[in-house]
C-alpha cells in the first residue's frame, strides 16, 4: 500500500471513532420518573427550582456541594445533591439542566447548566409597553 492510502485509512478510522464517541455522549433529556426507573444510568433532567423550598449551601463545610429541590417538566419534585460549587445567580435561573444519577431518593448531579433571564428581557418589556402606550423608547 502507498503511504497516502495508509494515511487516508487512518484518517477515516479517526473520524469514525470520533463520531462514535460523540454519538455515545449525546443523551436526551428525561424526567425524574425515568431516572428512578433506571438508577444506574446517567440522565439529563430539565426542570426549574422549587422556590418554596430551601437551597442549602455551606461553603465553609463543603464548597463543592449544595442541595435543593427541583421540579421536572412533568411537575415531579425531587431533592437534588449537586456536586459542584453553587453557581452565581442560581436562584434567578429560569431553567435547570442536571446531569446525574438517582441514589436512593436523591438525584445526585455531577453537572449543572442554568438558563438565566436575559439581561435584555426587562428592556424589551419596557420597550413594548412604551409602544403600546405611544411613547417613544
Amino acid at each position: 500500500m502507498k503511504k497516502t492510502h495508509i494515511i487516508g485509512l487512518i484518517a477515516i478510522a479517526i473520524a469514525i471513532a470520533s463520531l462514535i464517541s460523540i454519538a455515545g455522549d449525546a443523551s436526551t433529556y428525561t424526567d425524574f420518573a425515568a431516572a428512578i426507573e433506571s438508577p444506574n444510568t446517567t440522565h439529563q433532567v430539565v426542570g426549574h427550582l422549587s422556590i418554596e423550598k430551601e437551597v442549602v449551601y455551606n461553603p465553609e463545610v463543603d464548597a463543592n456541594s449544595f442541595t435543593f429541590f427541583m421540579k421536572d417538566e412533568n411537575g415531579k419534585e425531587m431533592k437534588v445533591l449537586c456536586q459542584k460549587e453553587k453557581p452565581a445567580e442560581f436562584e434567578r435561573s429560569e431553567q435547570i439542566v442536571l446531569k446525574g444519577q438517582m441514589r436512593e431518593d436523591v438525584f445526585v448531579a455531577h453537572d449543572i447548566l442554568l438558563k438565566c433571564p436575559s439581561k435584555y428581557q426587562d428592556e424589551q418589556i419596557q420597550n413594548s409597553e412604551n409602544i403600546i402606550y405611544g411613547v417613544d423608547a
